[in-house]
């Protein structure tokens, strides 16, 4: 474990499955929050690049969730440093943690993360 001013707890799960949390020492006060975390996390998490095949995801981006309630999900996509995108599912766990799940692997043309990588 690590600390900025986010905790983050990595578990060994399946490669579907990224168990990638954070726990915040306070809670997140918006949905914005969520959502600038999860691109963080995605981007700088060491057990994200390793999922993703040892290559570090260089640009992260994820719509923002539209309410910070439990079991509120939201997407994420991913590119590597050899330009593969991969999807992310976000899903809230409380107002202080959420677990991150891949969902898809590809490139744009194949439509993973597609509509938000394409986003300006």
């Amino acid at each position: 474990m690590y600390r900025r001013s986010v905790q983050r707890r990595a578990v060994d799960l399946p490669i579907s499955i990224l168990a990638a949390g954070a726990v915040l020492s306070s809670c997140f006060t918006s949905t914005a929050d969520f959502q600038n975390d999860a691109e963080d996390f995605i981007e700088n998490d060491e057990g994200v690049a390793e999922e993703v095949g040892g290559v570090d995801v260089v640009s992260a981006i994820c719509e923002e969730p539209p309410n910070r309630d439990p079991d509120t999900t939201f997407a994420c996509a991913g590119t590597t440093a050899n330009d593969e995108v991969w999807g992310f599912e976000v899903v809230i766990l409380d107002s202080n943690e959420y677990a991150v799940s891949i969902n898809c692997f590809g490139d744009v043309s194949n439509d993973c993360g597609a509509a938000l990588v394409s986003e300006p």
